[in-house]
């Protein structure tokens, strides 16, 4: 018992090492003592108990075995001697040749019929998955030229857009204008902000006069 309560104590400490969560778990309890461990040693001189049957039991028993071994020779003589009186009406042997190709011929009529069958029934197939492919195949066409419209569409608004923005570039041939026209227009982008929120260009400190705004409560 001191044992058995080890065991259990140090599966309960590597089931809580293994995870954390008691939702997930499921204990597994073995039905029998596992084959490769011996037999205890309170058992190894222990005489199992024979169980006794009481005598009408075994008498219907017995009589309920006799009646199912009769009637299973029973039925293995009536197949015997059905099949043993079929082949002793043709121990020739042309005759048996002929009952042979007659059986043969008859099968394989039987299996070009289920061929017939089955070659309907597996074009039928074939041709209902092709059309699911062709349709799937459209449809990845129509996705596709879809996206090549629509990429084809930003493209050629990207390349207008360039082009509109190429208009105002500096080449060599517009340079010394730009250059003009850079040096006339010169542009600050220094600024002050007056109390009122006006804002005040340049770099000179010219004196400006600033109203103040006076709130009364009434």
């Amino acid at each position: 018992m001191f044992r058995l309560t080890n065991n259990l104590k140090n599966l309960t400490l590597s089931i809580e090492e293994l995870s954390a969560n008691y939702t997930n778990l499921q204990t597994v309890r073995w039905q029998r003592k596992p084959r490769w461990l011996p037999v205890a040693k309170s058992k190894v001189f222990r005489i199992p108990k024979k169980p006794e049957t009481p005598q009408e039991d075994n008498l219907e028993l017995q009589r309920l075995f006799n009646n199912y071994r009769t009637q299973i020779k029973s039925l293995r003589r009536h197949f015997f001697y059905k099949h043993h009186i079929q082949f002793l009406a043709s121990e020739d042997p042309e005759q048996q040749r002929i009952i042979f190709e007659k059986d043969l011929d008859r099968c394989n009529k039987i299996n070009d019929k289920w061929n017939a069958e089955q070659k309907v029934l597996r074009e039928k197939r074939a041709q209902e998955n092709l059309e699911v492919e062709l349709e799937f195949a459209r449809k990845r066409i129509e996705v596709e030229n879809i996206k090549r419209e629509e990429h084809k569409q930003k493209t050629e608004e990207y390349v207008k857009k360039v082009k509109e923005e190429s208009k105002e570039f500096i080449t060599a041939e517009n340079i010394d204008k730009a250059i003009e026209i850079a040096l006339n227009n010169p542009v600050d982008y220094n600024y002050a902000l007056t109390p009122s929120g006006e804002k005040i260009f340049g770099r000179e400190n010219n004196e400006f006069e600033v109203k103040e705004k006076i709130s009364v409560k009434q």
